[in-house]
């Protein structure tokens, strides 16, 4: 799992609850009420000790626990987008295109305004859409549930 898909979700289950990122782990509070907390320096690491953990409700813990398992047990490698120099290059230079999408049948399309997902492809209705490479931005996936935002990918490193 993704560090930005792990946070997205944490938000879902909670969105009060602050993320904090630092050197070596995800802390997750709200103020100086710690939760628990997720090492990003090695698999396996997560912390549920805080006493605030244990005065969530029953679904928020199951649902919190479940997720820092998930994140916890991915593989430190797996857990970063890591952009090739091409694909770095393409997207600082392209800069009318705002969002990736990839199509079901592997297409990977490059949008000014925010595609929708339909049936079998994405569209962003004014059709100034056009094709990339497929063999780039192989982490676009057609399950996502989003379009990737190029200055999201930027951020990354």
């Amino acid at each position: 799992m993704l560090t930005k898909e792990f946070i997205k979700k944490v938000k879902e289950i909670n969105e009060d609850w602050e993320i904090g990122v630092v050197d070596k782990g995800i802390y997750i509070k709200i103020g100086s009420a710690y939760y628990c907390s997720v090492r990003t320096s090695e698999t396996y690491a997560l912390d549920t000790r805080y006493e605030n953990f244990y005065e969530m409700s029953e679904s928020d813990k199951e649902n919190l626990l479940k997720l820092c398992v998930e994140y916890a047990s991915t593989p430190i490698k797996d857990r970063e987008i890591k952009l090739s120099d091409v694909e770095r290059v393409i997207l600082e230079n392209v800069k009318t295109i705002k969002y990736l999408a990839r199509d079901e049948d592997g297409t990977l399309g490059a949008f000014e305004w925010i595609p929708v997902k339909r049936d079998r492809y994405w569209e962003d209705g004014n059709y100034n859409d056009f094709e990339i490479n497929s063999d780039l931005f192989s982490f676009v996936k057609w399950e996502d549930e989003d379009p990737t935002k190029i200055r999201d990918l930027l951020e990354v490193d």
